[in-house]
């Protein structure tokens, strides 16, 4: 896929996409949010792919947030739009059914953080730095933003989103924000051996607790639970639900296959 603002790749049953904005820091722009967006789109039609990562090209940043210059001389509607635009992008990460990793190597900021915090699990070198730095100009968080208080409590979203103030690695994975934390030699190999923990898993049954989780996030607490309930049936008829089970009763590792 010819892209200019992210690079796009398999690496055997991982789709890696590369942020490469690297002169403004990955800041986000129209181009990028349609690249991302299109290059989630075809890693789920792909039987290839079993896990999506996500990284840097550049060595300061993961990515520091929207770009000034994509914003700066919109009106209201155009503003809304660009709002939009983000949620669109974030919602395609929280909504595609292969699990997704942000692995995260310096400034991750304003939208860099709601677009981290969109996928399944961020993990972090310990010179990484994460915050809402918005609010210093004027501006509110929104969009994705409104996960923060499910995944660090309402306080800490209230202190990130008033203050402005950054956290460093260890802080934002005390409060929950980090799978984990690494030096910054040792993130692409924890990227890597979480990516092949991901891909040994079934993919339907990863595909579907995706979706189940998604609906604990976004609906009534008995509306979720009616869903699992009854979304897991689905489950119940494929093969690697058989060999799951089949693997236990043996006392052997489960083999699931591509569907």
């Amino acid at each position: 896929m010819a892209v200019c603002t992210i690079r796009s790749r398999i690496e055997e049953s991982v789709l890696r996409i590369t942020l490469n904005r690297s002169k403004v820091l990955n800041a986000m722009n129209a181009e990028m949010l349609r690249e991302i967006r299109a290059a989630l789109g075809e890693a789920a039609d792909d039987r290839r792919v079993r896990v999506i990562l996500i990284d840097s090209a550049s060595p300061r940043a993961f990515c520091a947030g929207i770009d000034v210059a994509y914003v700066k001389d919109l009106d209201g509607f155009g503003t809304r739009e660009v709002g939009r635009e983000l949620h669109r992008t974030f919602l395609t990460l929280r909504t595609t059914e292969k699990p997704i990793v942000a692995a995260i190597d310096g400034l991750c900021l304003g939208a860099g953080l709601e677009l981290a915090v969109s996928c399944d699990f961020m993990i972090a070198t310990k010179r990484s730095r994460f915050g809402l730095p918005n609010i210093h100009r004027g501006i509110p968080a929104i969009v994705e933003a409104a996960i923060l208080p499910m995944a660090i409590g309402i306080q800490g979203a209230r202190e990130m989103a008033y203050l402005g103030e950054f956290w460093d690695a260890a802080k934002a994975e005390r409060r929950g924000l980090l799978q984990s934390v690494v030096p910054a030699g040792c993130l692409a190999a924890e990227a890597k051996a979480l990516c092949a923990k991901l891909a040994e898993k079934s993919q339907p049954a990863l595909a579907t607790q995706k979706e189940i989780i998604h609906k604990w996030m976004t609906t009534d607490l008995e509306s979720a639970i009616d869903f699992s309930i009854n979304t897991v049936v689905l489950n119940w008829l494929t093969r690697d639900q058989k060999e799951g089970m089949g693997a236990f009763l043996a006392k052997r590792r489960a083999r699931f296959k591509a569907e």
